[in-house]
């Protein structure tokens, strides 16, 4: 398997949530710069990659993937390393429900 491609911002709270992941799991990447506040707007080509122009997305293969939990679960799933996520459904949902929420209805609170 090639080395999976992030592309975002560094100061991008959603981008280290990926690249939390990817060094949790001892996955080797690429960060491709995106800077979707840039004076310029947003790269044309970035479109390509997140149709509402937002970060992060991503690439791995030749797979592309957008929205950070899904990046996160594909992560978790596709490569060796330790489990990130409950096996069984109902932790599983749990994890679901607390990261839906602190996304929801904290993330202003805590990032802003």
């Amino acid at each position: 398997m090639g080395k999976p491609v992030v592309y975002g911002a560094d100061y991008s709270v959603y981008v280290r949530i990926v690249r939390l992941v990817l060094e949790e799991k001892g996955v080797g990447y690429e960060l491709v710069p995106v800077d979707i506040f840039a004076a310029d707007g947003i790269p044309g080509w970035y479109f390509e990659h997140q149709p509402f122009g937002r970060i992060p997305a991503f690439e791995h293969d030749g797979f592309r993937l957008y929205e950070t939990g899904a990046i996160a679960r594909y992560v978790d799933e596709a490569f060796g390393g330790p489990a990130l996520q409950p096996v069984e459904a109902r932790p599983r949902a749990r994890l679901n429900q607390i990261t839906g929420l602190l996304d929801a209805y904290a993330y202003r609170t805590m990032v802003w």
